[in-house]
């Protein structure tokens, strides 16, 4: 059949390769001897008129136009994937993998329980978490990610999460090294920061008016914010923390009390699909209740 309802299956079949990286990869995941998917494959470049697929070493690339081909059919095929993971998914139990790319301070302080709780209510989900500061894009429909940064994901859904208040905080050791009380921001520039990100223009604010943007200079980046913290105590320099990661046993002390950093917006993102599989829907609709519910007691 030449109609494109005859290439549908190959096309998928060409999608997996592209995305595996390999033949014998995506051979393994659909199940499909290696020789089935090449005689499909080159079945369906003839059909097409034009090469898709050709050899790099000893794996299958995609070409100019079957990288072209991939980029418009992918959301597509997801699109498919996701239709028939709807249809069945009032009669099947929830199944399915997740995959959640988050820092590790948010795992332990918001949502440990949570995921814990729901593999629990949802045995036949399983879920691949990514504990790091690194900002991994959902690459699929599966892909959830938490981040203060939406820089460059316009065409993902963000929803707010939880908001982060921030203070300026010092050790008592660090703040008499100075040799001069701090009484203005000005003061503020010249000082050892210590930060979690490369984030170095910080808006300032007193009360709700927004009073000056400070170009810090960190002398140490470290991309946890339990790290920052403990740097801060042993007295390496000043940095702005988030007010729930500060006890009273700790080391430290506000800087200029009057100010603030700007708050801060924690989103969980994920890729924008008219139907959701329903393991993630359940998944962010858990995440979401848990933060609340957690920000209520504090």
């Amino acid at each position: 059949m030449n109609s494109i309802f005859g290439n549908i299956d190959d096309l998928y079949l060409f999608c997996c390769v592209v995305e595996e990286g390999s033949l014998l990869a995506a051979s393994r995941k659909l199940q499909l001897p290696v020789s089935t998917m090449s005689r499909r494959l080159s079945a369906l470049e003839s059909r097409l008129n034009t090469r898709l697929l050709e050899k790099q070493g000893r794996e299958l690339v995609a070409t100019q136009n079957g990288q072209q081909a991939f980029e418009l059919l992918r959301s597509g095929m997801e699109s498919i994937e996701s239709s028939f993971d709807q249809l069945v998914s009032d009669t099947e139990e929830v199944s399915g993998s997740i995959k959640l790319a988050l820092p590790h301070n948010f795992y332990r302080g918001f949502i440990a329980e949570v995921v814990e709780q729901f593999l629990t209510d949802y045995p036949k989900v399983t879920l691949d978490l990514v504990l790091s500061q690194e900002q991994a894009v959902p690459q699929s429909d599966r892909d959830l990610l938490m981040t203060f940064d939406v820089t460059g994901l316009d065409e993902m859904i963000a929803r707010p999460l939880f908001t982060a208040k921030h203070a300026f905080f010092a050790s008592p050791e660090y703040l008499q090294s100075i040799g001069q009380p701090l009484t203005t921001l000005e003061q503020l520039p010249q000082l050892d920061w210590i930060s979690v990100d490369h984030i170095v223009d910080i808006p300032v604010y007193q009360d709700d008016t927004l009073v000056e943007m400070l170009k810090i200079h960190p002398r140490l980046i470290v991309n946890d914010i339990i790290s920052v913290c403990a740097a801060v105590e042993k007295g390496l320099g000043i940095a702005s923390l988030p007010f729930r990661h500060v006890t009273e046993e700790m080391n430290l002390t506000r800087v200029l009390p009057q100010y603030h950093r700007s708050d801060r917006q924690a989103y969980l993102v994920y890729k924008q699909r008219r139907y959701q599989p329903k393991a993630l829907t359940l998944f962010v609709d858990a995440l979401l209740e848990g933060v609340k519910n957690r920000a209520k007691i504090g």
